[in-house]
């Protein structure tokens, strides 16, 4: 991602912000410019609340994501939108897995804790205000500090609807009491490369899974076929290959995307799942190596038929985690 300089606009004298849908020279404290200018982010601390605005360059929803752990996981995310009619409208969300869904806050068993917002559309810009406490107690809201950095993701489509795909988005770092910031620019193309290759992903690991089951089959049942070794050395090893692609795969998508490897269960899991799969191959190769000496050759036949299980194991937890961590389960 391409680190880019913020511009960061703060004025002596700030009036009290009105959340009225329409923002004034001097209203908020804090500005922040991103998207070369085509959203932009203002806000104010007021004693146990804190006011944001957004203008963004769209006839359609804007949205403010806070704290995100992983791209948009675990963000408490704010939408706005304005409708034909010109009334705003507001949700207040929170994302269950890396791209998203992110329902509101109510169907989570939360509460939604907008405390007031307005929203405007003129000349192709909408512009959005709302009001939130800094901590609001829900768990599925995110605490503002004012001390030290807290960040943030944003976003704006072409639609009023929600839960439709964003047109751009990006991330950024911001001090709610101003200060130096910075931004990592993700240009939007209509599909996020993280939502793009998050399901290839999981395609590779499910088959590398099945591929590995339907290898250990083999010596279990067909062993008195001449032909069982061949296919089960064949089987296992392609499916040994198509998970470590389906890994390499995910670490390039972070890579590109969030840089935040081994931040969560499914990646520590899904690292020794992998481990394994290249071990247990070599394994059963150097077992044909000393089938000479039968009592070497039984230990180390047990030793790679447990092995196997365990990687199977490893593989069924890696891919429930990771439906858990794209919010599918």
């Amino acid at each position: 991602m391409v680190t880019v300089l913020l511009i960061l606009g703060s004025v002596s004298s700030v009036s009290a912000v009105d959340i009225d849908g329409t923002i004034t020279e001097g209203e908020y404290g804090n500005l922040l410019s991103l998207a070369a200018g085509d959203y932009l982010l203002y806000w104010e601390v007021d004693q146990d609340t804190a006011h944001f605005g957004i203008q963004a360059r769209t006839g359609g929803w804007v949205c403010l994501g806070i704290d995100p752990t992983q791209a948009m996981a675990e963000a408490d995310m704010v939408f706005g939108w304005v409708e034909a009619g010109g009334s705003a409208g507001a949700l207040d969300c929170y994302s269950t897995g890396l791209s998203g869904p992110h329902p509101p806050d109510e169907e989570l068993g939360g509460g939604q804790d907008i405390l007031s917002f307005a929203g405007s559309e003129q000349g192709g810009i909408t512009t959005f205000e709302f009001t939130r406490p800094l901590d609001s107690g829900d768990a599925y809201d995110k605490a503002l500090s004012q001390d030290g950095e807290i960040k943030i993701i944003w976003a704006y489509s072409g639609s009023d609807d929600y839960r439709d795909l964003h047109s751009r988005k990006g991330g950024a770092t911001i001090r709610l009491s101003g200060g130096q910031t910075s931004a990592q620019a993700q240009p939007g193309p209509q599909r996020d490369l993280y939502a793009l290759l998050y399901p290839v992903h999981g395609v590779l690991m499910a088959t590398a899974f099945v591929l590995l089951f339907v290898g250990m089959l083999f010596p279990r049942y067909f062993k008195r076929k001449k032909w069982w070794l061949k296919t089960h050395r064949r089987i296992n090893i392609a499916g040994s290959s198509t998970g470590v692609v389906g890994v390499g795969m995910a670490v390039y998508m972070i890579s590109q995307t969030t840089q935040m490897h081994l931040q969560v269960l499914h990646s520590y899991i899904g690292g020794i799942a992998i481990t394994l799969m290249i071990f247990t191959p070599f394994l059963g190769h150097f077992m044909l190596k000393i089938r000479k000496v039968p009592s070497r050759a039984k230990k180390a036949r047990a030793f790679h038929r447990w092995l196997g299980r365990v990687t199977l194991l490893f593989m069924a937890a890696t891919i429930v985690l990771g439906l858990f961590q794209a919010g599918i389960l």
